[in-house]
């Protein structure tokens, strides 16, 4: 009697693996099976515009070969097409069609393109257009400029225009602070500059500074971020004469846009509104038709200001440290030379 062969128990592992091994095998073939179904597809509807954009050709073609279309029947209501009758453009041998007024509902008609005529050989290319020049501004230079008094009486100079590693404006490859600080007490009197009209008095000051572009993300931003307190108070006076004084951190305003000012009148009192470390008074004062200048690429990221602003001007060209109520400076701290990028000394050791 022959014996059976004998049959090794198969382990719960290996019957797992091929169990595994098995449904991959199906799945792949259904993968298989779906990429085919999508091919024949695509190649279908390949097929079918193929033979679409053929047809029209060959419409095209027959037209083009002087068959016509025969005529079209007028559809109560449907607006003519461009080239007949009523369409907007005379009809053959007979009078234009009178305008529809003010065009309201009116098809716009095309704009003729001029065709540009093709240069033969030999001829000289079209010259461009020459730039226009920059204008020079038709200011008077700042030495030139009267009326002008210093705005806070009395105290001392604290901040100079100079290079500053937090200055606003870039010049030759420097930061540079753009205006003139003195200081006396908080609650001093701040009084005009110069004669002018009040452009702006309060937080929301910057549409006047000179700016090359419009403020929106500036003021959206802070808008979003509720930081309109922490800017400064500022009065923004338009001198009449191509400049424009800015009066910044004053802890009070006591104008209002429009009010018109005499040199000395009582416009705030002094602060430390927004960024400052005490108080004191900034004056800046901006050429309105000067060449425009670069703000520090920080602002411009972080604050979102516009890339340039109209040309500051070194105070000390235009007042004196001779003058009535004119501040002293600090004794061991002397203002520098030459003003930053414009290679003029400053005038206040020369102005009588």
């Amino acid at each position: 009697m022959r014996r059976r062969p004998f049959r090794q128990a198969i382990s719960v592992v290996e019957i797992r693996q091929r169990d595994q091994q098995a449904r991959q095998r199906r799945l792949w073939r259904d993968r298989i099976l779906a990429l085919g179904v999508v091919l024949v597809a695509a190649a279908s509807v390949t097929f079918a515009v193929i033979a679409l954009v053929g047809g029209r050709d060959a419409a095209s073609a027959g037209l083009g070969n002087g068959s016509s279309p025969g005529p079209i029947a007028a559809v109560p209501g449907a607006t003519p097409r461009l080239g007949e009758p009523g369409a907007g453009s005379p009809a053959p041998g007979g009078p234009a069609a009178p305008s529809g007024g003010d065009g309201i509902g009116a098809r716009p008609q095309p704009t003729p393109i001029a065709s540009s005529p093709i240069e033969s050989p030999g001829t000289s290319p079209t010259p461009e257009p020459t730039p226009t020049p920059i204008p020079e501004p038709t200011s008077l230079e700042p030495e030139q400029l009267t009326g002008y008094q210093w705005p806070l009486s009395g105290g001392r100079v604290s901040g100079f225009f100079a290079q500053r590693d937090s200055g606003f404006l870039m010049v030759d490859k420097m930061r540079i602070h753009e205006g003139l600080d003195t200081t006396t007490f908080c609650g001093d009197r701040v009084g005009a500059a110069h004669d002018g009209t009040v452009l702006a008095a309060g937080r929301r000051f910057a549409r006047h500074m000179g700016f090359d572009a419009p403020l929106d993300d500036y003021y959206a931003r802070v808008d979003r971020r509720h930081t309109l307190f922490q800017l400064p108070i500022v009065v923004v006076i338009d001198d009449g004469n191509g400049y424009r004084s800015a009066y910044v951190h004053l802890g009070v305003a006591s104008v209002k846009p429009g009010d018109v000012v005499k040199a000395g009148d009582l416009i705030g009192y002094e602060g430390m509104s927004g960024h400052a470390s005490g108080c004191h008074l900034h004056y800046e004062l901006f050429r309105m038709d000067g060449p425009w200048m670069r703000i520090a690429g920080e602002f411009v990221r972080r604050d979102l200001y516009p890339t340039h602003e109209r040309e500051r001007i070194d105070p000390f060209r235009v007042l004196s440290l001779k003058q009535p109520d004119a501040p002293r400076l600090i004794p061991g701290i002397d203002p520098p030379q030459i003003s930053p990028g414009l290679g003029r000394p400053t005038v206040h050791l020369k102005r009588p």
